[in-house]
């Protein structure tokens, strides 16, 4: 379990007790890059060490789940999963926040209440449709989307959302894609029509000239 210090920002800690490397295979993702730099064990398999993590920590805490995986693919095991939820649902004090790019196994799932339950969408192509409907289908009282990369130009509707992320791609791969400013923009106006808060990541701010917000859903 990483933080408090963590580079995210909307969360106080990161917890994998899933470990592996990740078969999605993003070009950007940072996680790769440290398992191939350090040699890491790619076998995806659950840690029970660390899911035992969370019962460490004192103070009530925001606990991104699955930080370097995709948690919610069909190589997880839902055994595992059931498993990572049972935990969460005796520490009610903390919040967990599930972030997938395959919200669409979210429904074979019960999400206590201290959950949030988030889609990852980074450009408007065939797959952000799929994305948008699976991710409402969750019982976690707190929905989201995080537009991290944020790859193109997004039009979206926001209707009933709780909360949206807006973050930039880190690194400097070859082919790195840098945000407009009209991309953020659309984005923060159709959130504020809906009243909904939006959190945008430090990496951003480089790409944008107004005011850097950082708001939370309401829990």
């Amino acid at each position: 379990m990483n933080g408090p210090n963590n580079p995210i920002g909307w969360t106080d800690y990161t917890w994998d007790p899933v470990k592996g490397l990740c078969p999605v295979a993003c070009p950007y993702c940072y996680a790769r890059r440290i398992y191939d730099r350090f040699h890491y064990d790619p076998t995806i398999r659950l840690d029970e060490k660390e899911l035992q993590a969370p019962f460490k920590l004192k103070e009530s805490s925001r606990i991104f789940v699955g930080s370097t995986i995709e948690l919610f693919g069909n190589w997880i095991r839902s055994e595992w999963l059931e498993r990572i939820l049972e935990v969460v649902t005796q520490l009610p004090q903390h919040t967990f926040i599930f972030l997938s790019k395959c919200p669409g196994r979210f429904k074979f799932f019960e999400f206590s209440n201290n959950c949030w339950t988030g889609a990852t969408i980074t450009q408007e192509d065939k797959t952000m449709g799929f994305l948008i409907q699976n991710a409402w289908e969750s019982s976690a009282p707190v929905h989201f989307y995080s537009f991290e990369p944020l790859h193109s130009h997004i039009k979206i509707g926001l209707t009933f959302l709780n909360w949206i992320i807006i973050g930039a791609e880190t690194g400097n791969r070859k082919g790195k894609i840098i945000p407009r400013q009209e991309w953020i923009k659309e984005l923060i106006d159709a959130a504020d029509y809906e009243g909904i808060p939006v959190f945008m990541k430090d990496n951003i701010k480089p790409h944008w000239n107004g005011e850097l917000r950082q708001e939370f859903p309401f829990k």
